[in-house]
């Protein structure tokens, strides 16, 4: 998915055609979402950031193009990021593996006002919440991948239940604009004073 030029994140859809300000000039982040089909933000800033192996990944990628500028972020390392006049800290929060044997993770972001993960995949297991030192501290907002929620079960219980624990002031979908179910607002931590950023 690609970040906008204050970090937020967003998938772009390639049926809309999206206006001046619509526009995502940030990095690329190397979520599970980076190796489906998906639109290019065309003034992306040409930074790509992620795990080494996903970076690995992409290089298999047919037709990749090698003229990009690589971020290769630890694990649980908080790292600077800095492209154009943005200037984020990055931390990459490994959550298992998945069916096929992948690392998955997930990312914690910080644009120096809002702190925030983008969740695009869980393992249902969530001990690696100890470990993650970004999650000592209070989560602004979680950018949830709609395809979460895509299932047959009214609730996705390993999001529930990882929800339930950071407790957000926000949630946000990452495709849409479109509120997430009321199970998941329900576990937000309403406070206005902390509305800084909004959604995308």
């Amino acid at each position: 998915m690609f970040l906008n030029e204050i970090g937020q994140p967003h998938i772009l859809d390639a049926q809309k055609k999206y206006g001046p300000y619509d526009q995502h000039n940030g990095a690329l982040l190397m979520t599970s979402t980076a190796f489906k089909d998906h639109q290019v933000s065309p003034t992306w800033c040409k930074r790509i950031i992620g795990s080494l192996e996903n970076m690995r990944r992409l290089e298999s990628v047919p037709n990749n193009i090698k003229n990009y500028t690589y971020h290769v972020i630890r694990p649980n390392e908080p790292t600077k990021v800095f492209y154009d006049e943005t200037k984020l800290t990055v931390e990459l929060l490994p959550t298992g593996k998945n069916k096929d044997g992948i690392d998955m993770s997930m990312f914690f972001i910080d644009n120096g006002q809002t702190r925030y993960l983008i969740v695009d995949e869980l393992s249902g297991h969530l001990d690696f919440l100890i470990k993650a030192s970004a999650l000592k501290e209070d989560i602004d907002v979680v950018y949830i991948d709609e395809l979460l929620l895509e299932e047959e079960q009214p609730i996705n219980e390993d999001l529930y239940a990882f929800v339930q624990l950071i407790r957000p002031k926000h949630v946000y979908g990452i495709r849409t604009q479109e509120p997430l179910p009321k199970w998941l607002q329900d576990l937000c931590v309403n406070k206005d004073i902390y509305a800084r950023v909004p959604p995308v």
